[in-house]
């Protein structure tokens, strides 16, 4: 893809998640081993609840799935699946354990100039922003840089009415947002300059794109560009069924045939 991927509006409409079930008859060949971490000062949900969120997760990506809870006392879960081989593995656990955190945040309209200011007098960084770096691969390139963001978030995870991944040459994300997050949305971006201003999508802490605005977003909108298509339903999938808390991969392992 060349150029800044683009938030599109409007979304493809009358769009429904499938929600795939597990085929029966699961043959795991991989095993992992997951911990809850849990968030400070909150009390870490009960085993039983994250088995059940990790198994509508499952169901929302295709993967069968096997879920052993063990000793209550432990905090730990262990998971049996298929797939293909130890990288295709990797990224399926990765899928099923994103805590998915979402939000969007402004960038400011000078942030080629601040960040570059920053870097030899830090408190060139306006109040209310922060420099967070954005990696983008293209194909075979990749690129980076450093965007002065707005700490202030004008849609978050809470907003998100349903998520959708669609395969196509620059795999996209479709998401349409409740009542409340689309107004937000719509106040925010009626004052952005069009073609020209752009949006944060920070993913659990990090960046994944910095879209340009080129058009008043509202309910319904589409981020596309994302590398591969697993990457969109993967997103697609945690923003559908969040956990509610975080995970810990403490091992991942082939099973004996």
């Amino acid at each position: 893809m060349s150029g800044l991927p683009q938030i599109l509006l409007p979304a493809l409409a009358g769009f429904a998640l499938s929600l795939a079930g597990c085929r029966p008859g699961i043959d795991p060949n991989f095993e992992a081993v997951v911990s809850i971490a849990g968030e400070p000062g909150i009390p870490a949900p009960r085993k039983e609840v994250v088995a059940a969120e990790l198994r509508e997760r499952a169901k929302v990506l295709s993967l069968a799935l096997e879920i052993d809870a063990g000793s209550p006392a432990d905090g730990k879960l262990t998971l049996r699946f298929e797939a293909d081989d130890k990288n295709d593995a990797l990224a399926r656990l990765d899928a099923l354990c994103q805590s998915g955190k979402l939000a969007v945040r402004a960038v400011h309209e000078q942030t080629v100039f601040l960040s570059d200011a920053a870097r030899s007098d830090p408190s060139r960084v306006p109040a209310g922003y922060e420099i967070l770096p954005l990696s983008l691969q293209v194909g075979e390139a990749s690129r980076s840089e450093e965007l002065v963001v707005s700490t202030a978030i004008i849609i978050d995870g809470s907003h998100v009415e349903r998520a959708r991944a669609v395969p196509s040459k620059h795999h996209s994300v479709h998401i349409s947002l409740t009542v409340s997050g689309g107004r937000q949305l719509m106040k925010a971006t009626k004052k952005m300059q069009k073609g020209r201003s752009r949006l944060a999508i920070i993913y659990d802490g990090r960046i994944i794109s910095a879209p340009v605005v080129a058009a008043v977003l509202a309910s319904d909108f589409t981020i596309e560009g994302f590398n591969s298509f697993g990457q969109a339903q993967a997103l697609a999938a945690a923003l559908n069924k969040p956990l509610s808390t975080k995970l810990l991969i403490e091992s991942l392992k082939p099973l004996a045939p």
